[in-house]
């Protein structure tokens, strides 16, 4: 087995994939991909809901569609439709940008600075609907200061504007109506390496290569994804040579790569996992006990057990892929008898039941994770483990997405955030500020605890107007220091996302990406296969 990685690879026990049958399969569709080497088939972890760059960012869109800033090899922004990174003037309140000429649509139209403020006027326009128009509350006005330039005035000096510009733009013309309802859901036309050629809903989906991307023209002509939920039946059809690569759990992973001409990828993400911990319930208004939780958490046993190996504790939503603003030294360390101590002095006392109680309230609540997810499954119930024995009682309740977002601020939730690792105030400013402290059933995923503090208010908001790199770095840093001292929610790790694939040495230009919350084929080793050349 090779790593496509500099961490070790974690070996498992006895592959838990049933072989039979496997062996005829081998050889009859790796015969039939060795016909058509400019071909990509791989396995999908589910069906897209929407191809519209507006309510669906990076992920397979970015086949289809550019963005201004492009995320490269390791996470490094680099310019994608515009020639330069985009330049912020003093008071980092008016940016410019300045754009590729002689790029075209996949319908042939040309692409110019009325294609970009269309886009940007959407996203921040209540009527589109796009999920994202909070996100880009800054931008005050996009202008047209040529066909090849466009100004960003903003309403506040903003240094994270170049991770928000990875926005995919599609053709202005093709725009209108809300995200939902607009045709680009399922009929994109973007400045894409790819354009769609099939979409079998719920089967499967075929991109083809453009003729005249901007970029030169892909080598990989084809790329057809099936979709394919069941884990387990991902890892059988990679290891019977029916596709060339999967997303699978790590677990999975270790297990099957090796064999078959496998390899397994691991990158590392801005992916995290988190306990929300919703100060509405009478034990979490309490910081001492929310310190407790975090104390009581044994996060390296969840890292060993559950991702095998490929992942890294935090005590925050920051994560190493902060670079220099994140703090290694705000970490909670497993500490179940400080814990118990922490819980006694706040009064919390162990009844006759075994569960602590104060003042006739009995310190239980609910967890909920969703249903159909195991890593978080998994997490909900290593939580709820070592809980017990500080005498807390988790009840755990799996649920599909509408339910949980109806009841994020009465009960628990297994977080996983990290959607835009590429700027600290991306990752952070949503999950923490107390401008999203309110309750909105339609924004649950920010601020999920219901969280309040004014030094993190402080600190977020001179962080994100700081124009000196090392001085934003240090005012993270510090933040994450106060999230220790009174922590919005028990984060537990950093998840690597892990691939096997084989063929990969067929071909240069195959690098590692740091990754978002989301995973799948659109990432792993696949992220940047427009710019891969034959050996």
């Amino acid at each position: 087995m090779r790593l496509r990685h500099s961490r070790p690879a974690v070996l498992l026990g006895a592959l838990v994939l049933a072989a039979s049958g496997c062996s005829a399969a081998v050889s009859g569709a790796a015969a039939g991909a060795s016909d058509d080497a400019a071909t990509l088939r791989l396995a999908e972890t589910g069906e897209y809901g929407s191809l519209h760059p507006l309510e669906y960012p990076l992920g397979i869109t970015s086949k289809l569609y550019d963005g201004l800033v492009a995320v490269g090899a390791d996470g490094v922004l680099e310019p994608g439709l515009a020639v330069a990174m985009p330049e912020a003037d003093a008071t980092l309140t008016s940016w410019t940008v300045r754009l590729r000429e002689g790029v075209t649509f996949s319908d042939g139209s040309e692409f110019d600075a009325q294609d970009v403020v269309a886009a940007f006027d959407a996203v921040r326009d209540p009527a589109v609907g796009s999920w994202m128009a909070a996100d880009y509350e800054m931008v005050e006005q996009v202008t047209a200061i040529d066909p090849l330039t466009v100004r960003f005035d903003l309403a506040y000096p903003y240094a994270g504007l170049p991770a928000r510009l990875t926005l995919g733009i599609p053709a202005s013309e093709a725009l209108g109506g809300d995200v939902v309802g607009s045709p680009l859901a399922s009929e994109p036309v973007g400045t894409g390496p790819y354009v769609l050629a099939e979409w079998r809903k719920g089967e499967s989906m075929t991109l083809r290569a453009r003729e005249g991307w901007w970029g030169g023209e892909p080598q990989v002509r084809t790329i057809h994804l099936a979709f394919v939920a069941d884990e387990n039946a991902r890892a059988q059809r990679v290891r019977s040579g029916e596709v060339d690569g999967a997303q699978v759990s790590p677990r999975i992973a270790a297990q099957i790569a090796g064999s078959d001409g496998l390899e397994l990828v691991a990158n590392s993400s801005g992916d995290f996992r988190a306990i929300s911990l919703p100060v509405t319930l009478p034990f979490f208004a309490d910081p001492a006990v929310r310190v407790a939780v975090n104390l009581g958490t044994d996060r390296q046993a969840m890292i060993d057990g559950i991702l095998a190996g490929h992942g890294t504790a935090v005590a925050t939503p920051f994560t190493p892929a902060q670079g220099d603003a994140f703090e290694p030294s705000a970490v909670f360390a497993h500490d179940p008898a400080a814990a118990a101590a922490l819980l006694d002095d706040a009064g919390w006392a162990v009844g006759p039941d075994g569960v602590r109680a104060k003042d006739g309230v009995r310190f239980a609540f609910t967890l909920m994770y969703f249903a159909e997810d195991t890593l978080r499954r998994d997490v909900a119930q290593a939580f709820a483990s070592d809980m017990a024995p500080l005498g807390i009682d988790v009840a755990l309740e799996g649920v599909d997405r509408r339910h949980a977002v109806t009841a994020m601020d009465e009960k628990a939730f297994v977080l996983g955030g990290g959607d835009m690792p590429y700027d600290p105030d991306a990752q952070a400013y949503r999950q923490l500020h107390s401008d999203f402290a309110v309750f909105d059933e339609d924004d649950a995923y920010s601020n999920p605890s219901g969280y309040a503090d004014p030094d993190v208010d402080r600190l977020l908001d001179a962080a994100r107007t700081e124009p000196d790199p090392a001085a934003r770095s240090a005012l993270y840093r510090e933040l994450q220091t106060v999230l220790v001292a009174n922590p919005p929610l028990v984060a537990v790790f950093a998840l690597e996302h892990t691939y096997v694939a084989r063929g990969l040495d067929d071909w240069d230009g195959v690098e590692h990406v740091l990754e978002p919350h989301e995973h799948g084929v659109a990432w792993g080793p696949w992220f940047n296969v427009q710019d891969w050349t034959r050996r």
